[in-house]
């Protein structure tokens, strides 16, 4: 089975394989995810969740198998090559450059679109400073819309970590993504935060941009995600709806921890 240029999925595997000294992360993992859907992917700690996230976006290169964002083969790109084809990422940790205020951590995600020589930006010449307005505006603009706009001049790392966690959806939505990956959004929040993460979620497909998300929260991916894909050990179990694959008793048994 081969991927072509004529096929319409937003992001497709085709038996993509990743191992550590013999042991299989990721074992021959085929599935396709559709423009604007939400997809997400469940299962136990070591199932290989991260890892098929760490292979799509070029931190891990595959053993085998294929990856494509739309009709471009992606596995064999480095990461930045394959964010500035419009996947973008976020991470299970939110201690990234806790000493930027808020709006220029936002702005990391806008990087891919800066285009100055390093004379210019030095120089801080008319048309970089233009740009930068610009992109300032863009990136406040996100944080009125998701109803952040308060905490503009804050230092990321004097927020409580669930509103970090947030705010780092929020700069990876900034790049402008074809294909958004969220890594444990959920992990490590409270309820209050999950109900903003929910707002969150929802202006992102409100914009159409296709999402896979990780967790392990199941409410989370069933209320949020159109389809599922269970995993273990590095293996697909199921893929489904929410109500589908949860009722499968292999799901049951590994994830839930329920008798088949």
């Amino acid at each position: 089975m081969t991927a072509t240029a004529t096929a319409t999925a937003a992001l497709r595997l085709i038996d993509v394989a990743r191992s550590f000294g013999g042991v299989a992360a990721v074992d021959g993992v085929t599935f396709s995810v559709e423009p604007g859907e939400q997809f997400g992917v469940i299962g136990p700690n070591g199932a290989g969740k991260t890892s098929l996230l760490n292979c799509l976006n070029g931190i891990y290169p595959v053993d085998r198998g294929e990856a494509w964002l739309g009709d471009v083969r992606i596995d064999k790109l480095r990461p930045h090559q394959i964010t500035a084809r419009g996947i973008a990422r976020t991470f299970q940790g939110a201690d990234l450059f806790p000493e930027f205020d808020v709006v220029n951590y936002l702005l990391l995600g806008r990087l891919r679109f800066t285009r100055h020589s390093l004379v210019g930006c030095s120089l801080a010449l008319p048309g970089v400073r233009r740009s930068e307005s610009r992109e300032r505006s863009r990136v406040i603009g996100l944080l009125e819309e998701f109803g952040f706009g308060h905490l503009r001049g804050a230092r990321v790392g004097d927020l409580p970590y669930g509103t970090r966690k947030i705010l780092d959806v929020v700069r990876a939505l900034a790049m402008e993504p074809r294909v958004l990956l969220l890594d444990e959004p959920t992990s490590g929040t409270t309820s209050s935060d999950r109900e903003r993460l929910r707002d969150v979620v929802a202006g992102i497909r409100a914009k159409g941009v296709t999402t896979m998300v990780v967790d392990h929260d199941v409410a989370f991916i069933s209320a949020n995600c159109d389809r599922v894909l269970a995993m273990n050990f590095g293996r697909k179990l199921s893929i489904g709806t929410p109500g589908q694959v949860l009722a499968e008793p292999e799901v049951r048994a590994s994830y839930l921890g329920t008798e088949t």
